[in-house]
């Protein structure tokens, strides 16, 4: 393949994944996914390198490696250019799309990349493993998750396993995993309200999980070791770019000794360690240079606990209800001016009425009084009517008795007619 034609199949995977945000991999012809330029993630390829090169029980070219969470694939490509099997598991397609591309371009065939959740790596879905990395990728796991992923690498690994990554510095809570405690500090990866799209875009926080959990050295040493790891040992040289809380733990395989010149009880019980020296914190730490990249770092990995989120988050609530209880309030006194402007006009409209009420009383007293002079009249005027009445009448009635006085003398025979004179 030329160098153009290098370039352009680059470029071309760029545009439909996305642009190589920190592993810088030469892919020949003094092409760089990134750049002719260190990027820091060059540092951790070559501190493990070395690592596993002289504690690893066989040579690279002997070995099977599991790179979990390999992102864009730079630390599973540089043991495969070595000679090494090498598995990466990978949850985000874009970041998986732009290692299979290095991996096909570089031609080996002993490097495999597949999709799938670091939390969910077993044996039986993979295999077993001399050296399993998991570099960049713990302090992105919540409980019981960071813990399960432990115990999942010590019973699928036969050799030696590597864990780079943060912890707490100051702890602040204490979670219980298989009846043993262990302490630490929770870290924000994706605000609560961020949807899957979201979340698979930040290539640089949690595959989906809102908080991470940090724990402390101590815990984190003994986490290892319960897991099923014989030792837990911390890499001082070769030296690994640091931020004061980020180091590399070495976990080796083998059986539990059994000390026999001093055969007490209570000797190198597994407990917790002293507390760590306070260092430079994590908001001070300045990092690689991926690590300012908007598109792949989310604003909500900060030194926030949990706690103070939920405090947080608590007030931004009560804020909320006392602006909704403003605005009711504020409501209710727009319907009391309201209220108050219809009582003015009741008023007005009252006193327009007074006046008229009081003429309308006068009237309606001088109509009560005509009245009352109108029916005394009508009285007297009714008792003359039947007085009248009662005259006409007597006075028919005894027309009527004449009449028929009359007509009664009028059919009686001659003989009995009363003589006229």
């Amino acid at each position: 393949m030329t160098r153009e034609e290098l370039l352009r199949r680059r470029d071309a995977v760029a545009a439909a994944h996305g642009p190589w945000v920190g592993h810088n991999i030469h892919l020949g012809h003094g092409v760089y996914t990134i750049g002719a330029h260190v990027v820091g993630a060059e540092n951790t390829a070559k501190h493990l390198l070395q690592v596993v090169g002289a504690m690893a029980a066989r040579p690279l070219n002997q070995i099977r490696v599991l790179d979990l969470g390999c992102s864009e694939g730079l630390y599973a490509i540089e043991f495969g250019l070595h000679g090494a099997e090498v598995l990466g598991v990978e949850g985000r397609p874009d970041p998986l799309a732009r290692a299979r591309f290095a991996q096909e371009t570089l031609g080996l065939d002993r490097v495999q990349f597949v999709q799938g959740d670091a939390r969910e790596a077993t044996a039986e879905r993979y295999g077993r493993f001399d050296v399993i990395l998991n570099c960049g990728l713990l302090y992105h796991l919540n409980v019981p998750d960071v813990f399960q992923v432990l115990e999942n690498m010590a019973a699928m690994c036969d050799d030696m396993a590597i864990v780079e990554t943060h912890y707490a510095l100051a702890v602040t809570e204490r979670v219980e995993h298989r009846g043993a405690e262990y302490f630490g500090i929770s870290r924000r990866e994706h605000e609560d309200a961020a949807d899957p799209a979201t979340r698979q875009k930040r290539e640089w926080a949690s595959l989906d999980n809102a908080y991470s959990f940090w724990l402390s050295k101590p815990s984190l040493v003994n986490a290892i070791a319960r897991a099923g790891f014989a030792t837990v040992t911390e890499c001082l040289f070769p030296a690994i770019l640091s931020f004061g809380d980020r180091e590399t733990f070495i976990a080796h395989k083998g059986e539990a000794r059994e000390l026999r010149s001093v055969p007490l009880p209570g000797i190198f019980e597994d407990r917790f360690l002293a507390p760590d020296d306070l260092r430079r914190p994590l908001a001070v730490w300045e990092g690689q240079r991926h690590v300012a990249n908007p598109d792949t770092t989310p604003k909500f990995f900060d030194p926030t606990t949990r706690d103070l989120d939920i405090l947080r988050r608590r007030a931004d609530e009560s804020e909320v209800q006392i602006d909704a209880l403003d605005q009711k309030v504020g409501g209710v006194g727009q319907r009391l001016d309201a209220l108050e402007g219809r009582l003015g006009a009741v008023e007005r409209r009252l006193d327009e009425a007074v006046p008229e009420l009081v003429r309308m009383a006068r009237e309606t007293e001088r109509l009560a009084a005509y009245a009352q002079s109108l029916q005394s009249s009508m009285n007297d005027w009714l008792n003359g009517f039947w007085t009248s009445l009662n005259a006409a009448t007597s006075e028919l009635g005894e027309a009527r008795a004449e009449i028929q006085r009359i007509r009664d003398a009028q059919t009686r025979p001659w003989f009995m007619r009363p003589k006229r004179r």
